[in-house]
């Protein structure tokens, strides 16, 4: 379910950027928040999965998994909060 909720803020986020190229403010802004809210989901189900981890005391999978996924998740969220942000910082200077 993470790996849908990813691909969602990545595809919302696109659609952000068309719909900022398009002049649509309200739309674009909209699909900025909808990725934003999918990428909040993503860790959340990414956090259920370890959960269950530790519930089922599977810890040679939190060893394999979790130390990648750390600095993967991490990374994803940072280029994605750039991402979603970047428009916005860009139009408010296009207005100055």
């Amino acid at each position: 379910m993470w790996i849908i909720c990813g691909l969602l803020s990545v595809i919302f986020c696109a659609a952000g950027w068309f719909m900022e190229l398009k002049k649509k403010k309200s739309m674009a802004f909209r699909a900025f928040a909808c990725s934003l809210t999918f990428v909040s989901l993503t860790l959340l189900f990414e956090y259920r999965m370890v959960l269950d981890w530790v519930t089922e005391e599977d810890w040679s999978a939190m060893l394999d998994v979790v130390p990648a996924m750390s600095s993967a998740l991490t990374g994803y969220v940072i280029v994605m909060i750039l991402a979603n942000l970047l428009p916005m910082f860009l139009a408010g200077r296009k207005k100055e």
